[in-house]
């Protein structure tokens, strides 16, 4: 694992951090304060965040800091639904310069450049820099660097600047049913957990004719008669058995967005391309999109491959906890939700499958925390010693396991004596969680695998979006794929480069 872990600290770190930037910068509108200016009097901040695992595995790290800093009172405003209300909420009240607009806020790069362009987003190489508050420069180079560049790149006079931390990082994992594969498979099942996207359709062929046998028939549990004690078994064939309607496919995957993007890559395309952080391009009208786009809609066609939007629903796990998947393409931080309350199997977790061995590219997603310039130098300060807090080795590594597949922001992370243990010798409620994180650490570097994050610019959220649309409507509703490119450069004319 040691020597995992140092080729995968090698691999997010292209570009190690050089040490602080010049002090001279222009001046914001703000100071940076020291700690004795807010001690005698009580601060409060808000951090806006999802609901769920990480505003769960926020409750002990808010009250651990407020026991340090007792000053300052943190409330963390978890907001139902996905990332993309957090941008619609935070650029409302940045629009309407609400009061009440959360002094930190997470988000992936391109919700943070529409902040940015909004003149909203606090550098934060001030506080960085500051002799009182601020990092090291060995504390800045044990952040991994991949991480880290996500954040820079917005002021053209000082690029190396940072406008966030990273916080909820992960990767994309494939999660399989494995009480069906030893079912249909047998011992030797583990040599059938395909590697590449030619294997998933050869493998789908065979699971499609096993399960029309009924060959999972009598696996998975619907009900056990308390009387009778006659048991129930869901009918798995039944899902085939109207080959018009497709209630079961062996594959799927469940990120449209990612679908898109990851395959796009993996079959030597490019997507966008930015020019600075205001201004970027679509790239993604090539030869290779478009014979990763045909390859897949011929998966779907015979039945092998499909995303959420084949079964009617909002997630792909969804299908995967009612056995209509088998396997699927999912966050590594997302892996407990294929876990099925109705039917008892277990889960499995390997690479995602590649197109060429050459191009194996896996997407690095998850969110960071920027801080939203409409507040007190006070509540700043606040805001920053808590996300300074939440920076701290013990700390990341601690919220990377209570929330599961998340993965820890500094190097220093993966070697405390509590992450070591839950990477090789989970408990019982991590175990799946455990497994996706080694995947990540593990068996992506030893295989050859390439992070990638494509830069973000005002509106690249936009072309994110419209990019799952055109995966399925390619993919799911057969729609002609030079039509639907050319629909979507339309779309997007803000972003196609005029020739």
């Amino acid at each position: 694992m040691k020597k995992s872990l140092f080729l995968l600290i090698l691999l997010l770190t292209a570009t190690m951090f050089t040490g602080c930037v010049a002090n001279k910068r222009k001046a914001q509108n703000f100071n940076v304060l020291s700690i004795e200016d807010i001690k005698d009097k009580e601060t409060s901040i808000t951090f806006l965040v999802r609901s769920g695992v990480i505003s769960t595995a926020l409750v002990d790290l808010e009250a651990e800091f407020e026991a340090e800093y007792p000053y300052i009172d943190v409330k963390v405003k978890a907001l139902t639904g996905g990332y993309d209300d957090i941008r619609s909420t935070t650029l409302l009240d940045i629009n309407s310069k609400n009061k009440e607009t959360a002094d930190l806020v997470i988000g992936y790069p391109d919700h943070f450049v529409e902040y940015y362009s909004a003149g909203a987003l606090v550098d934060l190489q001030y506080f960085i820099q500051d002799k009182n508050v601020g990092f090291s420069k060995d504390e800045m180079a044990d952040f991994l660097e991949s991480y880290l560049k996500e954040n820079r790149g917005y002021d053209d006079q000082y690029p190396e600047d940072l406008y966030g931390l990273p916080f909820n990082k992960s990767t994309e994992v494939m999660v399989y049913n494995k009480t069906a594969f030893k079912e249909l498979f047998g011992e030797g099942w583990e040599s059938k957990v395909p590697k590449t996207w030619q294997e998933v359709a050869t493998l789908s062929e065979e699971i499609i004719t096993k399960v029309k046998a009924g060959e999972l028939d009598k696996v998975f549990v619907e009900s056990v008669d308390p009387e009778t004690e006659v048991t129930t078994y869901l009918k798995v064939s039944d899902y085939l058995s109207d080959p018009d309607k497709k209630k079961f496919i062996p594959f799927g995957y469940d990120s449209s967005d990612n679908g898109f993007i990851t395959l796009t890559r993996q079959f030597g395309g490019k997507y966008t391309e930015r020019v600075n952080v205001e201004k970027g391009y679509v790239r993604f009208n090539n030869t290779e999109s478009k014979a990763a786009m045909a390859y897949f809609k011929d998966l779907n066609n015979k039945g092998y491959f499909g995303t959420a939007a084949n079964f009617g629903a909002s997630y792909n796990s969804d299908a995967f906890k009612l056995i209509q998947v088998l396997m699927t393409v999912g966050s590594s931080a997302g892996v407990g939700y294929n876990a099925s309350k109705k039917y008892e199997y277990e889960l499995g977790v390997a690479p995602i499958p590649y197109y060429n061995e050459d191009a194996k590219y896996v997407i690095q997603q998850g969110t960071n925390i920027g801080m939203i310039n409409l507040n007190t130098d006070e509540e700043k300060l606040a805001s920053w010693l808590f996300l300074k807090f939440l920076m701290r080795p013990e700390k990341t590594a601690q919220f990377a396991m209570a929330t599961g597949g998340y993965l820890p922001v500094r190097k220093s992370a993966y070697e405390t004596e509590a992450y070591s243990e839950y990477l090789t010798n989970p408990s019982d409620d991590k175990i799946n969680h455990s497994a996706a994180a080694n995947v990540a650490l593990k068996d992506y570097i030893e295989k050859n695998y390439t992070f990638f994050v494509d830069d973000a610019f005002v509106g690249s959220a936009k072309v994110r979006t419209e990019a799952g649309y055109i995966f399925n409507s390619i993919i799911v509703n057969n729609e002609d794929i030079t039509k639907r490119f050319d629909e979507a450069y339309k779309t997007l004319t803000p972003f196609v480069e005029k020739k």
